[in-house]
Formats: C-alpha cells, structure tokens, sequence
C-alpha cells in the first residue's frame, strides 16, 4: 500500500488580533506509524480535525479560528474557518 501522510494545522486570530498557531500544532499523522495502513491514517487525521472543531466551537474569546487538514501534497481534504476578521482592521 501507498504510504500516505496528513497534517491538522490549527491557526487563530485572538482577542487582541494577533494571528496564532494553536500550541500542538501542526499534527502528522504518517500511515508509516499505522503499519502502513493510509485509511487508518486518514481516519485519525479526520479525527483530530473535528476534536479541533469542537474546541473551537466552545471558544468566544478569538475573532478567528479556522482548521485545515491537508495531504503531504499540499491538498485541502476539509477546512473550516469559524469569525471573521473585523472590517476596520488596520493593515
């Protein structure tokens, strides 16, 4: 079987609106370390990414939350952006 790697990462805009990576962040999860088995690999990231979600969803602190679960290869898998960021913002 093809080996197979994906990756969770987690970014936020705080209070403050300074743009973040979530601590622990990003997560590979490599089929190599699931005996070379990619769908269990690919569960364990889907996995992860709706955990994210779910923290996210209880957090009203942040203008912006949003999670990305990609393949090696740089393909968006699923991605998910909770806020938005405020239409004064200074650049």
């Amino acid at each position: 079987m093809q080996r197979a790697i994906y990756e969770v990462y987690a970014k936020v805009v705080d209070a403050n609106g300074n743009y973040n990576t979530l601590s622990g962040y990003p997560k590979t999860f490599d089929s190599k370390n699931y005996d070379g088995d990619a769908a269990k690999a690919r569960l364990r990231a889907e996995g992860e990414f709706h955990e994210c979600i779910g923290v996210m969803c209880k957090n009203d602190t942040r203008q912006v939350q949003s999670v990305i679960l990609m393949d090696c290869c740089g393909n968006v898998i699923f991605s998910k952006c909770i806020g938005s960021l405020p239409e004064d913002a200074e650049e």
